[in-house]
């Protein structure tokens, strides 16, 4: 059960929350009966809270208290009396004609809107980030899974089933039971962070994390720490909670976006401010943000701000602010967030996926009765909570680099105990120290870490041995030259080295009876800029027109589509020598320079000054640049990870091939640029671009023109041509068809949300367009193969209905324009698609 509950937290999925000994009530308007959400709620003059966005609320009491004073713009404040042994209250709040006494109403406009402008429009002057130069501060972070064990009726339940009207005993169950006893020893799960946080403003902000501990790891799941749980500050444009961003309150389009409302004022450090509760103007698929700003009178900055989703799960963020007098900002002090099971059915995002839970009645629930009905579910809740501390501004910030969000010290997962005492602002308990002992011993034996390390390589194409990663992409694959292509691949991993690196391979095609395989080696010159030289030699089969970005990063899939069905390879035996350096953490470059031998597997010849090469050789100098200037980066000791992909992104390449130069036939220029980009609205499907281009000048041979991703086979029958669906590719474009040595395709893509026609049965339906124009100089000098040229322009248009069954689908698409066929059927393509999932 513990080791369910460890992945549980690890894939972060629902939970839900419990006070301590407490009063809760609702307050609402005395004549409507509708909810006051956030209205103001004193045990004293400095102390109380507010009610959420239902109008509910909890006291969480230490000692005991006589009376509650009540307080809500446009409502008659009252004090309530509190008897000893009460326990809720519902309390009605009488309508008034009050109004704040600095509020001006212009044309009887919503005041709450001027005072939005206002602040809006002061950002520059309030947000830390625009109004200082730097700023330095360390943050201590304790994330808990965990419940109050005097909420949880630890009572051992019976169960009893009903049968001929009468009920009969079952079985035992004490987990609820075994539930309390856990949770007096130990909380569910723990997580602790010290982090240094600078900022300049040349540079951005970058986070280290100093130490790091997940109860129950050894080394921390670096993914997990790349999780942006909640946003530094509301003045950004979008607030981001769970990797989800929403538009931000204070954004600067935010009066277009949510509805504004004064609700009352309020003092903090002597500094009233306007109480401004904010809701989305429309309400979406899934829940959206609402909550209160605290606006300051004055200066019109944020003095505290609350941000809440209601839905199947509840998520409430809270972010204090201080007052500098010296620098006068209010500057971010701390925040905390709380997740807790939600009392409706409103689906809300998490890591930009909607999230909903269907709430039908169990199928055995009118059978079974229980003598214990409490849900323990209901009691677990999860918070993370942050501390700023050792605030130091405008003094001098060195930030290596440029781009990198959070970097992560080498030793942070090894950390003493003296070193963590020395940041902890929040003492750690004894069923806190408990938590890490509990757990450690739990993962160790169920070995959870060696699994999680294992499914991360697997993701990513690798079945890692000690020293060895073996490389799963060389296994087996199919094409029409070599057949089925076997062999073995592998490259060495961090516990070999983390200066050095070799790679290798080897495969055998079962068709051509042939022996393929490479080698490789590289030497890291700097960590921080991930800069390695290194060399290789290659002995292989590349598929003829074809070009790829060699900034491009590894890509793993069970299935390569085209593979299939490509038959024009040409051998070719390359050395190469490179050095790839990130210029920025979102700026990653390659320089490399090669010589191939190239001789052809089919009948081809090249023209050139009145000879004909049908086997040639080619030195090139290449440098590629991949920018995402929208991505965020983390660093560790084993490297550099996107934690968030943004978009668009773009790549540019530009190679020389040189004529004489250690025996080089052919001079020639080649530049190539591609611009992909994502839109990604929450809970609306995904639409996508891809923009990409080629420009080629000299004497190219075919090996290297561009061929723009035909995946039509060459039969005549429709279903003789049924195959695999690429990503990118021209489905009703023929293999071969077409070679340009300049072109320029796009591709458009939409893909819907599922279709939830069952539990298990959620096909999606994805529409597609792609256009591609080209031309090809002098095709007279490519002797033997005969192809044309895409001067006309090339479209096709279709759609695919996918996951249909275990991650396959179907693939429809159609030829038209310049290029349609007489023969109908030759327009068509009708294949099968497959993507891989998780399944979350």
């Amino acid at each position: 059960m513990k080791k369910s509950i460890l992945i549980f937290i690890v894939l972060l999925s629902s939970f839900a929350a419990i006070a301590q000994k407490s009063i809760s009530g609702i307050i609402i308007d005395a004549e409507s009966k509708e909810s006051l959400p956030f209205a103001n709620i004193y045990i004293s003059k400095t102390k109380g809270t507010i009610t959420d966005a239902e109008g509910k609320f909890t006291l969480n009491l230490k000692k005991e208290i006589t009376s509650i004073k009540v307080s809500y713009i446009g409502y008659k404040t009252v004090t309530i009396p509190v008897e000893q042994n009460i326990t809720y209250l519902k309390i009605r709040l009488q309508p008034t004609q009050e109004a704040l006494d600095a509020v001006v109403l212009y044309n009887k406009e919503n005041p709450a809107l001027q005072i939005m402008r206002d602040a809006i429009d002061r950002k520059k002057d309030n947000d830390p980030e625009r109004k200082l130069n730097s700023f330095k501060l360390n943050a201590y972070n304790k994330l808990l899974v965990t419940a109050n064990p005097d909420s949880i009726n630890g009572q051992i339940d019976s169960i009893y089933t009903k049968k001929d009207g009468k009920l009969v005993f079952k079985e035992v169950d004490s987990s609820n039971y075994s539930f309390k006893k856990d949770l007096t020893r130990s909380h569910i799960y723990m997580t602790e962070k010290v982090s240094e946080v600078s900022f300049s403003s040349s540079k951005g902000k970058r986070e280290k994390i100093l130490a790091t501990r997940m109860a129950g790891f050894k080394e921390p799941i670096y993914e997990i720490l790349g999780i942006k749980i909640q946003s530094f500050s509301f003045y950004n444009n979008r607030y981001e909670l769970f990797g989800t961003e929403y538009p931000g309150p204070m954004a600067n389009n935010a009066l277009s976006k949510y509805n504004y409302k004064i609700l009352d004022t309020v003092s903090n450090n002597n500094r009233e401010s306007y109480m401004i509760y904010y809701s989305p103007q429309k309400k979406g698929k899934t829940s959206g943000l609402e909550g209160i700003l605290y606006i300051d009178r004055e200066s019109y900055a944020l003095q505290k701000g609350i941000a809440e989703i209601k839905g199947v799960i509840d998520i409430k963020a809270v972010q204090n602010f201080d007052y500098n007098s010296t620098f006068k900002v209010w500057f971010p002090t701390d925040k905390e967030i709380q997740i807790r099971k939600g009392k409706t059915d409103d689906s809300v995002s998490l890591f930009g996926q909607a999230v909903s839970v269907s709430r039908g009645t169990p199928q055995d629930s009118t059978k079974t009765f229980r003598t214990n009905k409490q849900d323990v579910d209901n009691f677990v809740y999860l918070s993370s909570k942050t501390k700023n501390f050792d605030l130091k501004i405008n003094e001098p910030v060195k930030i290596r680099g440029r781009g990198l969000a959070i970097e992560i010290e080498d030793q942070a997962h090894n950390r003493d105990e003296a070193y963590w005492n020395k940041f902890r602002t929040d003492s750690i308990t004894k069923r806190g120290k408990e938590t890490y002992v509990v757990l450690d011993s739990i993962i160790a034996e169920d070995g959870v870490e060696k699994d999680i390390y294992l499914a991360r390589k697997l993701l990513k194409g690798y079945y890692p041995t000690k020293y060895v990663d073996l490389d799963l992409r060389y296994l087996v694959k199919y094409n029409n030259y070599e057949a089925f292509r076997l062999g073995l691949g592998g490259v060495t991993n961090a516990n070999f080295s983390t200066k050095y690196r070799l790679n290798g391979y080897g495969v055998y095609g079962t068709r051509d009876k042939d022996f393929k395989f490479g080698v490789g080696a590289a030497a890291r010159l700097d960590k921080r800029t991930q800069t390695w030289f290194g060399m290789s030699y290659t002995d292989d089969l590349v598929e003829t027109g074809s070009s790829r970005f060699i900034t491009d990063r590894r890509a793993f899939s069970l299935f390569e589509p085209r593979l299939f069905n490509i038959d024009l390879f040409y051998e070719t035996r390359r050395l190469t020598a490179n050095i790839e350096h990130q210029v920025t953490a979102k700026t990653h470059a390659n320089l490399m320079i090669s010589k191939s031998n190239v001789e052809s597997t089919y009948d081809y010849g090249f023209v050139k000054g009145g000879e004909i090469f049908n086997s040639y050789e080619i030195t090139e100098a290449t440098l590629s640049v991949q920018w995402n200037p929208f991505s965020e980066y983390m660093q560790t000791r084993h490297g550099r990870n996107e934690i968030k992909r943004g978009f668009p992104q773009f790549a540019f390449q530009a190679t020389r091939s040189f004529d004489g130069l250690f025996g080089g036939n052919f001079n020639y220029t080649k530049f190539d640029a591609r611009i992909v980009h994502e839109i990604r609205p929450i809970d609306k499907g995904v639409t996508t671009f891809l923009v990409k281009g080629g420009l080629g000048l000299g004497d190219i041979p075919i090996s290297h023109l561009y061929h723009t991703s035909p995946n039509n086979p060459n039969k005549d029958v429709l279903l003789q041509r049924f195959s695999i669906a690429g990503r990118n590719s021209f489905e009703t474009m023929y293999f071969n068809e077409f070679f340009s040595d300049k072109y320029a395709m796009v591709q458009a893509k939409h893909k819907f949300k599922p279709f939830k026609i069952t539990r298990g049965f959620r096909p999606e339906l994805t529409l597609i367009s792609r256009f591609a124009i080209g031309d090809a100089k002098d095709i007279e000098r490519h002797l033997g193969q005969n192809f044309d040229s895409l001067k006309h322009g090339f479209s096709e248009s279709g759609f695919e209905i996918n996951k249909l069954f275990a991650g396959f689908g179907l693939s429809f698409m159609y030829r038209y324009g310049a290029y349609h066929l007489p023969k109908f059927e030759d327009n068509l393509s009708f294949k099968f698609t497959y993507y891989f999932s998780l399944g979350f």
